[in-house]
């Protein structure tokens, strides 16, 4: 017989002996203690319950409900590496709101606001190649338009610096004076109405001549291949007219920060429109997914 046989046995003439004091299914569960415990299931959790991130209370399932209505191929990005989008967006989150508020002709910027760290551009007209004396960008930009700029002269490329800040009331004015000069339906395909301007941002530039042509200069193609480098962002791209409500516009660009570029290029494709506008539907909730998560 075997040993654990014999003990068993024993354990039920002991507990027959005091008086049923310990039932034999007691006694035999004493003997035989792991035929007593379930046994551990070695599956994998269901993917919906899985987390994606520590400090995200967030599954798989509520992430891709939350990029449904961006592009197939944004939600493919997203969906394939979660833990480096929530790491960025984690990041993303500790920005200044106004580095990535959405701004376009449904989001207004109120009449009052504008930067608080304005500086003027021709403290820098030494190092910065202007094409007036009354330019105003934001000082959080500068050390990345500067680095891009000398970036740009190590390759032989001078880039001009256009049209920066606007105010409010400044674009409503140019708005005026282009649908008297244009008629308004053309101007609103080129011109901005007042509080829909990036411009007022103070993160904006146009370079080079304000014009199509500048795509094909020099200059025009260097800014195409590395502005996102330094944190710029094509606002207004060749093909996306329906979409950003504007005609392309290959001079124009907004710094939304080196960390912001790097989501717009590895998750939405290196359209601006496609991120920001993520950005500002998904931001809510994301942030409380981050803050539930931060409280476990």
């Amino acid at each position: 017989m075997k040993p654990i046989r014999v003990f068993a046995v024993i354990i039920v003439v002991l507990a027959a002996a005091v008086g049923g004091a310990l039932g034999v299914s007691t006694a035999l569960s004493m003997a035989a203690p792991d035929a007593a415990q379930p046994s551990v299931k070695s599956e994998a959790e269901p993917e919906a319950a899985q987390l994606l991130h520590p400090e995200f209370d967030l599954s798989m399932n509520e992430l891709r409900n939350l990029v449904s209505a961006a592009p197939v191929e944004a939600q493919e990005a997203v969906l394939a590496r979660p833990q480096y989008f929530l790491e960025l967006m984690k990041k993303a989150m500790k920005l200044p709101a106004d580095y990535l508020v959405l701004v376009d002709k449904q989001n207004r910027l109120p009449s009052d606001y504008v930067p608080h760290d304005l500086v003027r551009l021709n403290e820098y007209s030494d190092r910065i190649l202007l094409n007036r004396s009354d330019l105003s960008l934001r000082r959080a930009l500068m050390p990345d338009l500067l680095a891009m700029i000398e970036a740009a002269e190590q390759d032989g490329i001078s880039l001009l610096v256009s049209s920066t800040y606007r105010s409010y009331d400044y674009q409503a004015g140019l708005f005026q004076r282009n649908v008297e000069r244009f008629g308004e339906e053309r101007a609103r395909t080129f011109s901005a109405e007042p509080g829909a301007s990036q411009h007022q941002l103070g993160t904006a530039i146009d370079f080079g001549d304000i014009t199509p042509a500048f795509a094909e200069t020099a200059a025009g193609r260097w800014v195409r291949d590395h502005a996102h480098i330094f944190g710029f962002s094509l606002s207004y791209p060749q093909g996306f007219e329906e979409l950003t409500g504007y005609i392309w516009e290959p001079w124009h660009y907004r710094w939304i920060t080196r960390l912001g570029s790097e989501i717009e290029q590895e998750f939405f494709g290196g359209i601006q429109q496609h991120f920001l506008e993520f950005f500002d539907a998904a931001e809510p909730q994301l942030r409380s997914a981050l803050e539930s998560g931060s409280r476990e």
